[in-house]
């Protein structure tokens, strides 16, 4: 296994701790287990994310940037009042 591929396990794992501890919290009304859930999943969103989510986060920042030129390309025609005016 490659380091990528321990690190991308190891936050999958924390992940899942963080579910299960959500599960059993709502299933026996244990404020421990959301106490774990949520020290976890802060956890997860904080160091975890560039890891497990690089590929997702990069496609989305993609498509933003293209809407965004779509957006500022519409503006600017509704702006100059030349859509179909010579």
């Amino acid at each position: 296994m490659t380091k990528k591929n321990k690190e991308k396990t190891k936050w999958l794992l924390i992940l899942f701790l963080a579910i299960i501890s959500f599960i059993l919290a709502f299933m026996t009304q244990q404020l421990l287990f959301n106490f774990i859930a949520i020290g976890l999943a802060i956890c997860v969103y904080k160091f975890g994310n560039p890891i497990l989510f690089k590929e997702y986060d990069a496609r989305r920042k993609k498509k933003y940037e293209e809407a965004m030129q779509v957006r500022n390309a519409a503006r600017t025609v509704i702006v100059n009042k030349k859509l179909f005016k010579k």
